[in-house]
């Protein structure tokens, strides 16, 4: 994965991402989502380690890759993935968007689709969502957090519940005063 600041390419760095754990098991996506972002955020100015590299590819440096870029060895970011990396609010954005529409989910009984997302604080986000049953898009406030103030990453009760509560016009039970000008209604599904 090579990442770079958006204005400079010279800022580049690449980082090696390993795709297994020591015991052979997939990493997840979101764990390496999140390890990326906390060891970039680790990096101010980029000290990369040694590797093993192919010195005829890179001009003898085994500290760059053959187009030059430095490049961060598999062992820090591995080392970060054994200890967990430190969730944040992204991961808990992508998850809660992912448990009502699966990336790459094509199953014709699914006719749900999130529209876009608004971060209400540091705790909520309203996902505005559109699909069969529903009047328009509507906003749904959902927790980015458990009870102890922790990233909530996992599946939760209310990606599951979803589907029921809209084909049987379940919503309703769960209003929300909000009034928001890109959604028909909001509803408040913080406590799932």
């Amino acid at each position: 994965m090579v990442v770079w600041d958006g204005r400079v390419v010279g800022t580049s760095v690449a980082y090696d991402l390993p795709l297994v754990d020591r015991h052979g098991d997939n990493i997840p996506a979101f764990a390496l989502a999140a390890a990326l972002r906390q060891i970039v955020r680790m990096r101010q100015e980029p000290e990369v380690p040694r590797r093993a590299a192919d010195p005829d590819r890179n001009g003898g440096d085994p500290d760059r890759d053959g187009h030059g870029i430095p490049v961060v060895g598999t062992e820090e970011v591995a080392r970060l993935l054994e200890v967990g990396p430190e969730l944040d609010l992204a991961d808990a954005l992508h998850a809660a968007v992912a448990g009502i529409a699966p990336p790459g989910e094509s199953e014709p009984a699914r006719k749900l689709g999130v529209c876009g997302f608004l971060l209400l604080d540091q705790h909520r986000a309203r996902l505005y969502v559109a699909g069969e049953g529903l009047s328009g898009v509507i906003g749904l406030d959902v927790s980015l957090r458990d009870e102890e103030g922790a990233v909530t990453v996992g599946i939760t009760g209310l990606a599951a519940a979803l589907p029921s509560l809209v084909a049987d016009d379940e919503l309703k039970y769960n209003p929300s005063d909000a009034v928001d000008p890109y959604c028909s209604e909001v509803f408040d599904l913080t406590h799932w």
